[in-house]
């Protein structure tokens, strides 16, 4: 079995359990009728089980490329590690400096902070994650970095540490940025690692809509209001990158009886649309496909198949 390697000093505890585990995973074939394997209009995309790590189909899943807002993913995780570790607080406010909010364009996806507003980390959590909001971004990195530049230092060594291997993260927004890049690979490495650490994550990109002040705006991930079983996690678009997303579904399954999540990775798809619609094909694939048996360990792997999940 190929992994993921380690790399780095461990941050959480959580993440030091998972790897130390990495060898001893329970998941195995289930005698289902298999579908045929999507037909996926990106150029790159991934589809992973989410209890065993198991690569269930991929294409170009290690070729680099533009993540838009799908970076924010990596922020979200450094934010919400300051606010498990007690160095940043949900009822906090945070001063929004003119620095941050002047580097936003005005065609860029924002909650329209202005500079001096005093806002509450929980609001600029939810306009990061469901709203999509480069101002919370760059924002959240500042109070937690100390400046961006420093957020983004951590951005990276957090993406070793996770090994995340093919990635390199330039900006916290993901606005189009040199030396911005990852991999669908490594954005399903992150996920998974993002739904096992904090959870919480979930409360903000199940939600369908965000309104703050005068402003609101409709999550663009689609799936949510079509498919009651996905509830996450995130899409980004920039023209560099084109239609991104990272979609996750949780359903039951009924035979061995067991929860099972999901995630899919679809990079630089042409239209909205067809994200959504491949990011759903994709899912539906997977549970489609194949089964899980219980396993003994929690999340956080991604492994290549090794036999341990397989096409019936």
């Amino acid at each position: 079995m190929n992994s993921i390697s380690q790399r780095g000093p461990s941050v959480f505890r959580t993440a030091r359990l998972v790897f130390q585990c990495a060898a001893i995973i329970g998941v195995m074939a289930g005698p289902i009728e298999a579908m045929a394997q999507p037909n996926i209009s990106g150029p790159s995309w991934f589809l992973v089980d989410g209890e065993s790590g198991q690569v269930l189909a991929e294409h170009n899943a290690d070729t680099p490329r533009q993540p838009a807002s799908l970076t924010k993913l990596m922020t979200a995780y450094l934010v919400l590690g300051a606010l498990k570790q007690g160095t940043l607080r949900w009822d906090e406010q945070v001063t929004v400096s003119a620095e941050d909010v002047r580097q936003v364009g005005k065609d860029e996806s924002r909650m329209y902070l202005v500079p001096g507003q005093k806002a509450y980390v929980r609001d600029l959590v939810r306009g990061l994650i469901v709203a999509s909001a480069n101002d919370a971004a760059l924002v959240l990195a500042h109070r937690v970095g100390g400046s961006i530049s420093e957020f983004e230092v951590s951005m990276n060594d957090m993406a070793r540490h996770l090994g995340m291997t093919e990635s390199h993260f330039a900006t916290p927004s993901g606005v189009t940025t040199p030396g911005n890049y990852s991999t669908a690979h490594d954005l399903a490495t992150l996920s998974i690692r993002l739904t096992a650490d904090f959870p919480e994550y979930y409360q903000f990109s199940s939600q369908q809509h965000f309104s703050y002040g005068s402003f609101s705006k409709r999550n663009k991930n689609w799936l949510l209001s079509s498919d009651p079983s996905v509830d996450g996690l995130k899409t980004g678009r920039t023209q560099a990158a084109g239609w991104c997303i990272v979609a996750t579904a949780r359903r039951n399954q009924a035979d061995p009886s067991l929860e099972r999540r999901v995630f899919a990775v679809v990079m630089d798809s042409p239209s909205s649309a067809q994200r959504i619609a491949d990011a759903h094909r994709l899912i539906e694939y997977a549970y489609g496909s194949f089964k899980d048996f219980p396993s003994k360990l929690g999340h956080g792997i991604v492994t290549r198949p090794s036999g341990q999940i397989a096409q019936e």
